[in-house]
């Protein structure tokens, strides 16, 4: 029976809200979930809980009223973690850690949801030792305290076994999404994405977008479509010499241009696209010589020589981590 003919049964999301959360962590993936609907029924219900029951502040100023306590005994089925500077001062309350790994002691029906920085309490706790998650890129030397977890950081978001964790603010969104074509179909999260005005599913990683505002924030037009160009087809024939013909500049003139606004060269900026596309594909369990020549690669040997350098392993043993 397929997930479109089997009603999904009605959810509740217990979403910890704590001092100076981020409010979008919060509030995207709540909406999202608020929004879903399978044959106009209703699957999503949210209670909000606070570490201590009592009302809090988010970051942004705004006081939050918690439905009750942070329980580990919580009749709900998961359990959303949001992240922002609070998160910090929970990794060190052991109420909060001992709840957390109770609510992964549950049943695998139940799941453990993080949006952000949420990932590193999960991670305090030990719940993803040994298992691949995601956090925001900024936080990168806070992932070196837990080095039993296997950190992607350029991955948008990322299901385990229960487990799901996601890069931060708005790829909290995409989880939710994925959560929800797991749960209800793609008729049902097409619908969300549409009530959103958002991408149902987002190609690319965290590196990738940061490329994408690199090119928006460039002030030659010319550099930015190039950029943006390149980005979305990096399979295309992205000679120096193409390059500089698809921005009318000149091969010399254009190594200037990418080396005082990007600080590289064109021929780096388009395998450093190639390489984060690359590991997309693969995450998502493409064969090797597929995504050599999606990538832009043509062959395996060049997609090799590539990740070598840009990531100091070689493609095939990234897809046995990642894939």
């Amino acid at each position: 029976m397929s997930i479109l003919d089997k009603e999904p049964s009605e959810r509740t999301i217990d979403v910890l809200i704590f001092d100076r959360v981020n409010l979008l962590d919060v509030a995207g993936p709540v909406q999202a979930f608020d929004c879903a609907r399978f044959r106009d029924a209703r699957v999503y219900r949210h209670r909000y809980v606070s570490p201590d029951g009592r009302p809090v502040q988010a970051n942004c100023g705004l006081k939050l009223q918690p439905d009750d306590a942070l329980c580990p005994n919580s009749q709900s089925n998961d359990l959303l973690v949001p992240g922002g500077d609070g998160v910090d001062a929970l990794t060190q309350d052991a109420a909060v850690l001992a709840t957390v790994r109770a609510w992964a002691a549950k049943p695998r029906d139940s799941r453990l949801i993080s949006i952000c920085s949420g990932a590193l309490l999960l991670a305090a706790a030990g719940v993803l030792d040994g298992q691949t998650a995601t956090t925001h890129w900024s936080r990168e030397p806070e992932t070196r305290r837990h080095p039993s977890v296997q950190w992607d950081l350029d991955r948008i978001c990322i299901a385990g076994a229960g487990i799901y964790t996601s890069a931060g603010v708005t790829t909290g969104i995409d989880l939710a999404l994925s959560i929800i074509r797991a749960d209800c179909g793609n008729a049902s999260a097409l619908a969300v994405a549409r009530e959103l005005v958002v991408q149902l599913r987002r190609t690319g990683g965290q590196s990738q977008y940061a490329m994408h505002l690199a090119g928006q924030f460039q002030p030659e037009d010319a550099l930015a479509k190039l950029i943006e160009a390149v980005i979305s087809n990096p399979c295309s024939d992205w000679s120096v010499e193409h390059l500089a013909d698809a921005a009318k500049m000149n091969p010399r003139t254009l190594s200037r241009r990418f080396a005082a606004s990007m600080d590289t060269t064109p021929a780096r900026f388009v395998e450093r696209v190639r390489v984060d596309h690359a590991r997309g594909l693969l995450a998502d369990g493409l064969l090797l010589k597929r995504v050599a020549v999606e990538a832009g690669f043509g062959d395996y040997q060049r997609m090799r020589r590539a990740f070598r350098r840009q990531m100091g392993v070689d493609p095939a043993d990234f897809a046995r981590t990642f894939g």
